[in-house]
């Protein structure tokens, strides 16, 4: 397997596996605390697909 398809695989696996942990425990956390949650997780992953493309 190629680096950079593998560091594409970590990566949306690691964005969805956050996503349905924020969904599964809803009753746990605000909707404030969620919704802030998910933008930063997505924040975050937008920017390692950016180094990993930037990277390879």
């Amino acid at each position: 397997m190629k680096d950079k398809k593998f560091f594409y695989i970590l990566g949306g696996v690691s964005y969805v596996s956050w996503i349905l942990y924020f969904l599964l425990y809803l009753s746990e956390y605000t909707t404030h605390e969620t919704i802030e949650a998910i933008t930063f997780i997505t924040v975050v992953m937008v920017f390692y697909f950016a180094i990993t493309i930037i990277y390879r």
